[in-house]
């Protein structure tokens, strides 16, 4: 702290003032003393004395919360036996305007009471020396910070008289908020912080956040009164992350004062904004998932079956009906294991080793069927044939269910919100956005399907889709590699290894199980199911590896030394399977430009791993109301940070980077 206060002196280009081993002492534009009701220390009830500040005329010092600029008084008590010190009993504070911002403090003279008690050794000590290194912020247009080291000395006694400093003590009473505490509820939108309470009496009553990091100090704050109630509404800061479960506020009408206890509301449905809001967000991180990397292999499956129109509505609806139920059997999951105590998010699944295996056998085989190696001849790629490349209702209905499994590692744009929402409301509520999400990604290839205007755009149908069916063959492989790095990520390369011999084995035995006859048929599809069962059983057996790398690896108290230090960090959430990640990691980050900002003097690259599950990644993503990656996060010091778009280019990276440093350098 006392580093902090001297940086801010240099920059006001002002000279910090410090003394030592007195009762008072002078400062730039104040002075301070330590102080005492009464003339001596009585063993038998609270003793108080107490720091005075008495800046110059137009000078002010600040409160504990200081608002939007400024420093609050610090004090560290000592003493010559041990005695038992109390807490700063704050006067109500004035709120003090500075150009655009508004600061909470002192206009004038300000005791800081403290009481303090003799223990029962201490009793029979004649004369107690009390010391307090204090330090302070005065500010007018500009700030002076100082410090001194003062040292009070008084004699134990039973009988005490008062001191001089009696009639200040008392008057600062008068000025300390009521001993009434009250209680409230509080909701949080994306914008603003609602405070309901009930008001002891009539009167203006403004909510100060004991926190700085709460409010928009400058905003003016409305009420509205319903009975004996008031719903406060305050601008939400910049920088409050919106975790708490109790916040303290002072409530004041400037002459009076109550100190509030606010709890979450309970019956709060944790919506950034109105529900109609984020369900219209939902609705359009939807539809512009259908074109993101993960999911347009699987959405070109039906590009071969959309052309015929012998389908009836039920069969053109298994598509939407698919992506609904498994977007809402996703939903179901997430409720069931959040009220069982874990920490899952968009994408969970993909952070099972069994699960990325399955997915890559699952592939290998629609590849297969793509490619005619596995004619429809044989009894499970007949299945495979007709789910895939039908045109039924249960063709239709797993290409859905297919496709979310698919879209599940990515997250499009307007998705973080929703996503941030649904995981922390109540089940309603999350079926209502993952319903709504489901709708947007549906909607795309089944109008296709059920409008005749959309169907015209597309070629008829001929030779031309047996050679786009098999032109398909390589974004499913494509997927496969993808998935088997993926599986590098979570296990090891041994793992990845055998997974890549088991796939190869399976393709070999499905393959025989289409060339041969009878028994041996049958034997080489036996014999693909055990590769496939042994493969997905030693995934779940596997554990990840360390991960080497030459960017720092996030952890909280890396980032908190960082930002103490007034350091410039950039932090990338990301993991293997999250397809957006790995874009922005080639198209922004791997990039000469963003690479030579990164290599800047006191800019630091942290990336957290979510690859595999990570409770403290998971509680890092919390604080942003984010369920999934990416999320980008740019730190100066303490005073700034700023989320970045979840699609990157390399201007938006160096502009967040020079827009940082000039937050830290105050240009």
């Amino acid at each position: 702290m006392k580093t902090l206060l001297f940086i801010v002196g240099l920059l006001c280009i002002s000279i910090p003032y410090k003394v030592h081993g007195q009762a008072s002492a002078k400062g730039d534009h104040i002075e301070v003393a330590l102080v005492s009701e009464n003339q001596q220390l009585s063993p038998d009830k609270t003793n108080w004395i107490g720091v005075l500040l008495t800046p110059e005329e137009h000078w002010h010092t600040y409160w504990q919360n200081p608002g939007d600029s400024g420093e609050a008084p610090t004090v560290e008590w000592s003493a010559s036996v041990p005695l038992s010190f109390g807490d700063i009993l704050w006067p109500i504070p004035q709120q003090i305007p500075v150009a655009h911002l508004v600061n909470y403090g002192y206009d004038g003279q300000v005791l800081l009471m403290v009481p303090v008690e003799l223990s029962n050794a201490d009793k029979l000590a004649e004369q107690v020396d009390i010391k307090v290194s204090l330090s302070w912020l005065v500010c007018q247009e500009d700030c002076i910070p100082g410090w001194a080291d003062l040292t009070l000395s008084l004699p134990v006694s039973v009988n005490t008289q008062e001191s001089s400093y009696a009639p200040l003590f008392a008057q600062t009473r008068e000025q300390l908020p009521n001993d009434t505490q009250l209680t409230a509820k509080f909701e949080i939108t994306e914008q603003h912080l609602a405070v309901s309470y009930q008001a002891p009496f009539e009167s203006d009553w403004q909510l100060l956040p004991l926190r700085s990091d709460v409010a928009q100090h400058n905003q003016k704050q409305s009420v509205v009164s319903e009975a004996d109630f008031n719903n406060q509404v305050i601008a939400r800061s910049d920088y409050f992350v919106g975790d708490a479960q109790t916040l303290k506020f002072l409530m004041t009408d400037g002459q009076s004062g109550y100190y509030v206890t606010a709890h979450l509301n309970d019956n709060q449905q944790q919506t950034t904004d109105a529900l109609w809001v984020i369900l219209i967000m939902a609705f359009v991180g939807g539809l512009i998932l259908n074109i993101m990397p993960c999911v347009l292999p699987v959405l070109s499956f039906k590009a071969m079956a959309i052309g015929q129109q012998n389908m009836t509505m039920t069969q053109k609806l298994g598509y939407g009906i698919g992506v609904l139920v498994c977007f809402n059997l996703f939903a179901t999951m997430i409720i069931v294991l959040k009220s069982s105590g874990e920490a899952v998010g968009w994408g969970f699944h993909m952070q099972e080793p069994a699960v990325i295996a399955f997915l890559a056998f699952l592939f290998v085989f629609i590849a297969l069927i793509l490619m005619d190696i596995a004619p429809s001849g044989a009894r499970l790629a007949g299945v495979g044939q007709s789910l895939i490349a039908g045109n039924g209702f249960g063709s239709q209905f797993f290409t859905g269910v297919l496709a979310v499994i698919v879209a599940s590692p990515c997250t499009a744009p307007f998705m973080a919100a929703a996503l941030g929402v649904a995981l922390v409301s109540p089940p309603i509520t999350t079926y209502l956005i993952f319903t709504a999400l489901a709708l947007g990604f549906a909607l795309p290839l089944s109008l296709l399907f059920i409008s005749p205007v959309f169907a015209k755009l597309l070629p008829k149908p001929g030779a031309w889709m047996n050679t786009f069916k098999h032109l398909l063959v390589f974004p499913m492989l494509a997927t496969v590699a993808w998935l088997v790095w993926v599986y590098l990520g979570q296990t090891s390369s041994f793992a990845q290894f055998g997974l890549l011999l088991a796939l190869v084995g399976f393709a070999l035995f499905i393959w025989l199980s289409s060339v041969l006859k009878g028994v041996y048929s049958l034997s080489s599809l036996i014999l693909a199911l055990v590769i496939l069962l042994g493969a997905l059983f030693n995934g779940a057996q596997t554990q990840a590896l360390p991960n080497d790398s030459s960017h720092e690896a996030y952890s909280p108290e890396k980032l908190a030394q960082l930002r103490n230090n007034g350091q410039l960090v950039l932090v990338n959430m990301t993991a293997d399977w999250c397809i957006t990640c790995k874009v922005n990691e080639q198209v922004a980050f791997s990039t000469e430009q963003v690479q030579l900002a990164l290599q800047q003097n006191q800019v630091h690259y942290l990336v957290g791993d979510w690859t595999n599950k990570n409770d403290m990644i998971f509680n890092y993503l919390k604080q942003y109301q984010r369920s999934g990656v990416p999320l980008y996060v740019m730190y100066a010091g303490n005073d700034y940070e700023q989320v970045l778009p979840q699609i990157l280019t390399p201007e938006m990276v160096v502009t967040a980077i020079n827009t940082a440093k000039k937050e830290v350098n105050h240009d």
